[in-house]
């Protein structure tokens, strides 16, 4: 245990001090002389002191002393408070319970605010009414967060849309991925106009020459200069013996021999050509469409069809027709030419004349347009987003297919294949119906294609693709 002293001297004390019991070597304030005049209900704490019925007084010499409470020092280091306990230094010493109160019975000077020292057993009975209040003031925190955070849970959103509570979404099914149809890519040096094929090669007019590509290779093969003076090839046909070749200026056809890849022949047509040229080849006449006015009222202008001897290389007829032509498509029995106002002549090659009229339904203003094969005659109709089907005996529609927006289209034994905004299509003409999509964004942005034996070919600015058909799948 620690002496603690109180201030001033060690030692016994002098005249006129007294001891404070309790504390060795401590000292207390002076006696009070007679004419000295002390308050006799407050102690050195400043506190009241009790009334003269609970202690005697002790008198000294004839000397009135103010009677002291006896301290004692209790352990508990500088966290525990010194307390006045009554008894004296005869008291023993008790130590204070483990709430740091002291035990039953004593006083202790700190607790009362009227002066009056209470009983240990009162302040620990308003112990667990303070800590009951705390719990209520706990309580009442609680609760007022709670109400805070449900205030604020309830207030709008700034945001477009409310939380919801997270779901687990089942995984979407894994779509097998489809391989590209486009298994050869060959560039031809410069713009495309036209495709054909035949005498087993594909051949593309463009720039000012004439490509041969060999499918066996996918390569080029030859490149066939056309001695055009202001304008390169404008379509491609393959007839009988040769490759022709329109050109709108100096207004001419052209022939390519497929054997020596070289021009034999340079056919006039009278002058300049103008509007969309197209022609088409079979067996005992080339067609060329052309010279249509562009414009506002071209559909409702006329144009020339002309008619070329293969065998003697001459203009044999020239056929005035009643309404801007953008297209041509010829078999031996007649040449169907599709216009811009969205009819479809058919002309006579026996009577060189226009024999009949069919309203496909719409304006079209594509070139290669139309088609002839599989019994039919088949109109791409851009601005419809169809697929037009033509009886040719009866010069009638029998078929609108869904196709999106087709510019042009080929016929082979079993299909018509077609190049629309949806990409490249196969219709089926038993059924009428598209059966396989091929949504290659290079086959979206192709102008032209063709058929040969076992291939697809389609063309866009500067190359073409070859596809292989087995890979276009529904």
């Amino acid at each position: 245990m620690t002496t603690t002293y109180m201030g001033g001297r060690r030692g016994p004390p002098e005249d006129g001090e007294r001891p404070l019991r309790g504390l060795p070597g401590g000292r207390a304030r002076p006696r009070p002389t007679p004419g000295t005049t002390q308050p006799d209900d407050a102690d050195q704490s400043g506190r009241q002191a009790p009334e003269d019925g609970d202690r005697p007084r002790e008198r000294v010499s004839g000397e009135v002393v103010r009677p002291l409470r006896p301290l004692r020092v209790l352990p508990g280091g500088a966290g525990q408070r010194l307390r006045l306990l009554p008894g004296g230094a005869e008291a023993p010493l008790e130590l204070p319970s483990r709430d740091g109160q002291a035990p039953d019975g004593e006083l202790g000077v700190d607790d009362p605010q009227d002066g009056h020292p209470r009983p240990a057993a009162s302040r620990r009975g308003a112990a667990p009414k303070r800590r009951w209040m705390a719990g209520v003031l706990a309580l009442a925190l609680l609760a007022g967060l709670a109400v805070t955070g449900w205030v604020v849970a309830e207030r709008p959103k700034a945001g477009p849309a409310t939380t919801t509570p997270a779901t687990i979404a089942a995984p979407p099914p894994v779509t097998p991925v489809q391989p590209s149809p486009v298994v050869a890519t060959i560039g031809i040096g410069g713009l495309s106009y036209g495709m054909a094929a035949g005498a087993g090669a594909l051949w593309v007019a463009g720039s000012d020459h004439v490509t041969r590509i060999d499918p066996a290779t996918n390569s080029v093969e030859a490149t066939i200069p056309v001695g055009a003076t202001g304008s390169g090839p404008a379509d491609v046909a393959f007839g009988p013996g040769a490759v022709w070749v329109p050109v709108a200026v100096p207004g001419a056809m052209f022939a390519i021999n497929p054997a020596t890849n070289k021009v034999t022949a340079r056919i006039s047509l009278g002058g300049p050509l103008r509007g969309p040229i197209s022609v088409s080849a079979t067996r005992g006449a080339v067609w060329v469409a052309c010279c249509g006015e562009s414009g506002a009222a071209a559909s409702d202008e006329g144009g020339t069809l002309f008619r070329v001897d293969p065998r003697r290389k001459r203009v044999v007829a020239e056929i005035a027709l009643p309404a801007n032509p953008v297209a041509v498509a010829a078999d031996p029995s007649a040449a169907w030419v599709a216009t811009a106002s969205g009819r479809v002549l058919q002309v006579s090659p026996k009577r060189n004349r226009v024999v009949g009229d069919v309203d496909a339904g719409g304006p079209l203003g594509f070139s290669q347009t139309l088609a002839v094969g599989a019994g039919a005659v088949w109109l791409a109709d851009p601005f419809d987003a169809q697929v037009v089907r033509i009886d040719p005996k009866t010069r009638r529609v029998v078929a609108r297919i869904p196709a999106g927006a087709a510019t042009t289209l080929a016929v082979a034994r079993d299909a018509v294949w077609v190049i629309s905004s949806l990409g490249l299509l196969r219709v089926d003409p038993a059924t009428d119906q598209v059966v396989a999509t091929a949504s290659d964004p290079d086959l979206r942005r192709a102008r032209l294609v063709a058929t040969t034996a076992g291939a697809v070919w389609t063309a866009a600015w500067n190359s073409v693709a070859r596809i292989d058909p087995d890979l276009v799948a529904p």
